[in-house]
């Protein structure tokens, strides 16, 4: 199922886009770094958000290399019969601010529509405004909490149209 596409950003800086699974290695690595960072700015909360970040089984997963180190990553799950939840986007501290992270959601969403979904939710912490950001300018629009985090003041949930 691999799938690899390059992409040059300038002469000097290649990006390379790989369609994996969750048994990705630089996958994996990327999703460590991510939990880690997580467990910083939300502590004792990562006891609730941490299970439900599982990524263990996960078939579309994307990683994000910059000139072959990889920089960024993110995946998708079903949600209903015409969704799915992005999940798990995220870019290491010392490649952001190159729009990574936008190249990580589009790649998502296009893979989830040529799957057939028509629509994309996701869930996000208040205290990652970054992403906030980044949902709202790529077209993401807030949604009333879905479970489970319905009641869940930390929680700021989004929806698209593919």
């Amino acid at each position: 199922m691999e799938y690899e596409r390059r992409m040059r950003r300038s002469p000097q800086q290649a990006i390379t886009i790989t369609r994996c699974t969750a048994q990705d290695a630089d996958f994996r690595a990327l999703i460590a770094a991510l939990d880690e960072e997580l467990n910083e700015r939300y502590g004792a909360q990562m006891d609730f958000f941490g299970q439900h970040n599982k990524s263990g089984d996960v078939q579309h997963a994307v990683v994000v290399s910059l000139d072959g180190i990889p920089a960024g990553c993110g995946c998708f799950k079903p949600f209903s019969h015409d969704s799915v939840e992005m999940k798990r986007i995220f870019v290491h501290k010392a490649f952001r601010g190159q729009r990574l992270a936008r190249v990580v959601l589009a790649e998502l969403e296009a893979w989830a529509h040529e799957s057939g979904f028509l629509f994309a939710v996701l869930e996000t912490g208040t205290l990652q405004p970054e992403a906030i950001r980044l949902y709202e300018a790529a077209g993401y629009q807030r949604i009333p909490n879905y479970e489970p985090y319905i009641g869940v003041k930390e929680s700021v949930c989004f929806r698209k149209m593919l």
